[in-house]
């Protein structure tokens, strides 16, 4: 079971998040977010030396802003809503289906932290590479890896203390909980 752990905004949280043994951090580079990190902070966040992968999640960006994230942030993913395009180079979550998906995530509504139907997500789970996320929190996410059987699962607001600043003991809980 591979867990993302998203709305990272600060280099503490990321060294959090990295010795938890999450498997990906995630950045949200929609401006509209409450837990957006501009570039400037991505920079920083790029200087933290961490095991884990860097997923840049993006809604409504144009190629080019992309592609600035990902050398800016030194992603080795990006997660796309809204975006059309295929960048080149680098792998690819999208909420769809397709062939230019590394991986699917399924989100009822991305950001809002709202549980989707488990039973819909099983079904593409057994198609597709999943990511489960939406609603998830140290109390659900057993419960929802034993439903769905994701390839992984990513979880912002249910670690989180406030908006953008992760809590230790939620972050450590998610973890062990989805990977036991």
């Amino acid at each position: 079971m591979k867990v993302k752990i998203c709305g990272v905004t600060t280099p503490e949280d990321l060294a959090l998040v990295d010795a938890a043994g999450a498997d990906f951090a995630g950045f949200v580079l929609w401006p509209r977010s409450k837990r957006y990190v501009g570039l400037d902070r991505l920079a920083e966040l790029a200087r933290v030396p961490v095991r884990l992968r860097r997923v840049g999640v993006f809604m409504d960006a144009t190629p080019a802003e992309v592609a600035h994230a990902v050398h800016i942030g030194k992603l080795d993913i990006v997660q796309l809503y809204g975006c059309p395009f295929r960048p080149t180079g680098i792998p690819i979550w999208r909420a769809t289906p397709g062939p230019a998906a590394e991986a699917i995530v399924f989100d009822a509504a991305p950001g809002q932290g709202i549980v989707g139907d488990w039973t819909r997500a099983a079904r593409l789970a057994r198609r597709w590479r999943l990511v489960l996320a939406g609603g998830l929190t140290p109390d659900n996410v057993a419960a929802a890896v034993a439903a769905v059987h994701p390839w992984c699962v990513d979880v912002a607001g249910g670690t989180e203390a406030t908006p953008g600043r992760k809590d230790p003991n939620k972050v450590y809980d998610f973890i062990r909980k989805a990977k036991q």
